[in-house]
């Protein structure tokens, strides 16, 4: 009985020895600044003041719990444009390229009320609608745009960030304008933020300020 008493006070002792050395290196661990880049200048001048549809290609984070802090990277977008004249005077067997790999030959083409009907050799067919500002865009035959990739960068997402969320096609009337909490919970459930459903904006100093999710039938 006394050796088993022995053995308990030993292993009772080993554990309290254990949770003291616990407790001291705790203590002992300072505790940790988070210190961030200054924004480029560069792109500053690139973005300050703007809006880009975009997408979101990725999401890191760094810390945990209250100290979490995110980053997103986004490819800032523009609707493919081409020149007026190059696709009033496309003929049947000249190729229009949307992005490298991407084209179509022409087999067939039609004027329309605001441009052109083409069909390509499998009978697709794109809509190009002339622009207020002279060029062509194109859509599918099922409203599917075309994008051109402008640049991709990695920036902060702050904690007071707007985002208006304007994705409920039952609302029409305006954004509804939420927060940091909401914005991330899409993102963690890894909601496809694509140029056709989202637009974001920087401030003067090429802050992100804004995230505008809009409707799209592709959600």
């Amino acid at each position: 009985m006394k050796k088993v008493s022995t053995i308990l006070s030993a292993i009772l002792c080993a554990i309290l020895i254990a949770c003291l050395a616990v407790s001291a290196c705790a203590e002992e661990i300072p505790s940790s600044n988070l210190y961030k880049p200054v924004v480029s200048e560069t792109f500053k001048t690139l973005v300050a003041g703007k809006s880009f549809e975009a997408s979101v290609t990725r999401k890191d984070c760094f810390g945990q719990d209250e100290d979490a802090f995110y980053t997103i990277t986004i490819t800032a977008c523009e609707e493919t444009r081409f020149e007026a004249k190059d696709i009033e005077e496309a003929k049947e067997r000249d190729i229009i390229a949307f992005a490298p790999g991407e084209a179509i030959v022409v087999m067939e083409k039609e004027a329309s009320e605001f441009g052109f009907h083409i069909k390509d050799g499998f009978s697709d067919e794109y809509i190009f609608n002339k622009t207020e500002d002279g060029y062509y865009v194109a859509r599918t035959d099922t409203d599917n745009m075309f994008y051109t990739e402008v640049f991709t960068v990695t920036i902060p997402l702050g904690k007071d960030i707007r985002f208006l969320d304007w994705s409920d096609p039952e609302n029409l009337e305006a954004p509804i304008e939420k927060g940091y909490d909401d914005l991330l919970d899409l993102l963690l459930k890894d909601t496809n933020f694509a140029p056709y459903n989202t637009k974001v904006t920087f401030d003067e100093n090429g802050k992100l300020v804004e995230f505008l999710y809009n409707y799209s039938p592709w959600n």
